[in-house]
């Protein structure tokens, strides 16, 4: 792949993953402005620190996608290119959960 080619693919990734962070948060926050509502309500109602939240949701995200990558023949629930460009979004709202506790703001 040239560089050329990596960089529209690369693009196109960050281009569907801001549409999907888009789409799904409304229904995350549900009506909070706080976009990190989802994993402090999981946090609080699992007993759990928010980044245990997080790391419970990003790692079975990642699970798919290693299947996805280890096991092509198998099917899928949700479409390859959305999972990479979610995996994305984690890792945005996990460095933004470390951002808030860093900051003291959590």
């Amino acid at each position: 792949m040239t560089t050329e080619q990596y960089d529209k693919v690369a693009g196109e990734l960050m281009a569907l993953a801001r549409s999907i962070e888009t789409s799904k948060r409304p229904g995350y926050t549900q009506g909070s402005a706080d976009v990190l509502a989802n994993f402090k309500r999981t946090a609080d109602r699992a007993g759990v620190t928010v980044g245990q939240a997080w790391a419970v949701f990003f790692l079975k995200h990642i699970d798919a996608i290693t299947s996805i990558m280890a096991q092509p023949e198998l099917e899928v629930s949700e479409a390859p290119p959305g999972r990479f460009a979610d995996a994305i979004n984690y890792l945005r709202l996990g460095f933004a959960i470390l951002k808030e506790r860093e900051d003291g703001t959590a």
